[in-house]
């Protein structure tokens, strides 16, 4: 009973403990914050995907982080943000957390993009997705508005943009599906001046950026920041000197 009388501490011994604790302690959970991300940036480099990483980058630097963007191609990007390999994804449509449950959408869209139909017949009528059942159809793999909308029809994914447009050029598909950005860069190569993009869009997509759920506590933040941006007009106008069209 004496050597256990001797151990226990008194009040001031403990209260002495608990700080010394905690000063060891916050530092490094203040260490532990975030000060850099790197972010998945799509395979294709475009003024469209320029733009929306500069405003990304832009509230981030507001609030003290780094963003370093790494390029990826589409499916292996988010299964490696799902992961943790990376800290994110640039530009992706709404409610991939279903299939990327680590993942968590800033419920801010800071880009919009519309989504095209492009065939060597230019006289070919689309009016939204379920107008391209009859046809043989071909996108990116990773391409998952594509990959949604075309559920049950007679789709094949490829390794590329360019290696759908191929399929369509040389008559083994009917459709290639692209968002209109990456389809006027791929149209832009001689070898598929027959191929056309097809008006009116399929569809016009909000986008978002997801987060790595370690890092949950910059969702309120960083949308909080994103939509001070949009209010002063600093998004219209980033996306203005990468000639994206604001008036979506």
């Amino acid at each position: 009973m004496m050597i256990i009388s001797r151990l226990k501490p008194h009040g001031t011994s403990l209260l002495c403990l608990a700080v010394f604790v905690l000063a060891i302690l916050l530092p490094c959970q203040a260490n532990a914050q975030t000060t850099s991300l790197v972010i998945g940036y799509p395979a294709e480099k475009n003024d469209f995907h320029d733009a929306a990483a500069e405003i990304i980058r832009v509230a981030y630097e507001k609030l003290g982080v780094t963003v370093k963007y790494k390029a990826f191609p589409a499916e292996r990007s988010l299964i490696m943000s799902n992961n943790g390999q990376s800290d994110g994804e640039l530009v992706r449509i709404a409610g991939l957390t279903v299939k990327y449950p680590n993942l968590i959408q800033i419920p801010f869209s800071h880009a919009v993009v519309e989504q095209m139909a492009f065939s060597i017949n230019d006289g070919l009528e689309v009016f939204g997705w379920k107008s391209l059942s009859p046809f043989k159809i071909t996108f990116d793999r990773g391409f998952k508005v594509a990959e949604r909308n075309t559920v049950g029809m007679d789709v094949y994914p490829v390794s590329s943009h360019e290696t759908a447009f191929r399929m369509v050029k040389n008559g083994r598909m009917d459709v290639a599906i692209a968002n209109r950005f990456t389809g006027t860069r791929v149209l832009l190569k001689s070898e598929f001046d027959t191929v056309t993009m097809i008006e009116p869009p399929l569809q016009v997509s909000p986008l978002y950026h997801y987060l790595n759920e370690r890092h949950k506590y910059l969702v309120k933040p960083v949308t909080e920041i994103l939509e001070k941006m949009s209010r002063a007009g600093e998004i219209d106008a980033i996306k203005t000197r990468y000639n994206v069209d604001t008036s979506n």
